[in-house]
């Protein structure tokens, strides 16, 4: 028999209803394009009347789920709605997920700040005059803001980390191909992946295990960590305060007897500098066009961009993701990128086994969120002009390109907004990455 609250609802509707209280209270972040309140509680009910478990989901727009507009962040797809769940959804469905709403984000999962021109702004879970970061910035500010505990996002250059590092919560980014991508928006089929935010690092491989099936826990090293410490451009030219939080993380965790081993990594950024675009750019047309016929939308990529409500996504989409573009890069600089991306992923492969890494460290993002509706375009860092967009992917975007898993922490911080921690690790070790995280994680908390 359901146990009810004093109101005489039973616990799954309550726990739904407080999410929904919730969200309207933080109605200012405009974290949700769609908010989904009358069939989340209606579900809550359901469960109830059965004496199932429920918990509440928040999903990025470009991630389906039946019944609900999957906009994508971009006004051509603003009636679209899905006849199925994406394969990640349909899994944590079962596993009790109340799918509470569709989040905001960059227009098309191309950009970082998700300051979005047709659906409007996120503010940050922590700060809502700051950006929220993206593209998956309304997952990350409805976590962080306590709406829900968990939810999903997706990540092509670290859309999943970035956000989740500049609202103080955790994110995993998963191997290439680990997670379902069925039912997803694309962007880049090579690089995209969906990819979980949770409050708690422990919520974080729970849902890993929904997705995934993996339900052996991580292996946890009984030695010390053996941490790569990046040489050269992840821990350079870094803003005040997340250098000085990544300077304290640096100096607990050798306190706590973690054996830091120093990495050249600046050929990492050189690889991704050749191969991120050209993927990007030379993959975006075809699986567009491939999803929105599959889905019976009725568009072509050029209608959906001519609609496109960000100009400069506009123009650099026709410009250089189009066939008709003066920038296209065209189907052998395409097979060149594909190339050079196992050339990046060999690279990885012999820094781990050289080194007997068990991840490589750096701050997740070399700034802190900025004032929203500002910076758009270049921000400030250490007194020079830097463009917004790569200064925010700089760190995550070389392991994404490689299809390596990658996992933000919120690291210690009293007077700055968040700074996260990014752990690279071996592609398909996910689980033992996020052992190490763990470990990271409870050794920079202890006393």
């Amino acid at each position: 028999m359901t146990t009810q609250d004093p109101t005489g609802r039973g616990p799954v509707r309550a726990a739904v209803s407080a999410a929904l209280d919730r969200a309207a209270a933080t109605a200012h972040l405009n974290a949700f394009i769609t908010l989904d309140a009358e069939g989340a509680l209606a579900e809550a009910d359901r469960h109830d009347a059965r004496g199932a478990a429920g918990w509440g989901l928040v999903v990025k727009d470009n991630v389906h789920v039946t019944g609900l507009p999957n906009t994508a962040g971009t006004p051509a797809l603003k009636d679209f709605t899905p006849r199925a769940d994406a394969p990640v959804v349909r899994a944590l469905r079962a596993a009790g997920a109340i799918v509470l709403g569709k989040t905001n984000m960059h227009e098309l999962a191309l950009g970082a700040t998700s300051c979005n021109h047709t659906f409007g702004p996120v503010g940050n879970g922590t700060d809502p005059a700051l950006f929220a970061g993206g593209s998956s910035g309304g997952t990350a500010a409805a976590v962080a803001a306590g709406v829900a505990e968990a939810g999903l996002g997706t990540d092509t250059g670290g859309s999943v980390t970035i956000p989740a590092a500049l609202n103080g919560i955790y994110g995993l980014r998963p191997s290439a191909g680990r997670y379902p991508s069925a039912g997803v928006t694309p962007l880049c089929p090579t690089r995209d992946t969906p990819g979980p935010m949770a409050s708690t690092l422990g919520r974080l491989l729970t849902l890993d295990t929904l997705v995934t099936g993996e339900s052996a826990g991580p292996r946890t090293p009984d030695r010390p960590l053996r941490l790569g410490l990046p040489r050269h451009v992840f821990t350079e030219d870094l803003e005040g305060p997340v250098r000085a939080a990544w300077e304290a993380a640096v100096d607990r965790l050798t306190t706590e007897g973690a054996a830091w081993v120093p990495v050249d990594t600046a050929h990492l950024a050189e690889h991704d500098s050749r191969i991120g675009f050209p993927l990007v750019f030379g993959e975006f047309a075809a699986a567009l066009g491939g999803y929105l016929d599959e889905h019976g939308t009725g568009l072509t990529p050029a209608e959906l961009l001519d609609a496109v409500g960000d100009p400069v996504v506009a123009e650099m989409l026709k410009a250089t993701a189009l066939p008709t573009g003066p920038g296209y890069p065209g189907p052998a600089a395409l097979q060149g990128a594909l190339a050079q991306r196992r050339v990046l992923q060999a690279t990885y492969d012999d820094l781990f086994a050289a080194d007997g890494l068990d991840a490589v460290l750096s701050p997740t993002v070399p700034v802190c969120a900025r004032p929203l509706r500002r910076f758009e375009d270049s921000l400030p860092l250490n007194g020079q002009d830097v463009p917004t967009f790569f200064t925010l992917i700089r760190n995550t975007s070389p392991a994404a390109t490689a299809g390596q898993p990658s996992v933000t922490v919120p690291l210690p911080v009293t007077a700055s907004p968040p700074v996260g921690l990014q752990l690279v690790g071996r592609r398909t070790a996910d689980r033992d990455l996020l052992s190490v995280a763990a470990r990271v994680d409870a050794l920079l908390r202890r006393g």
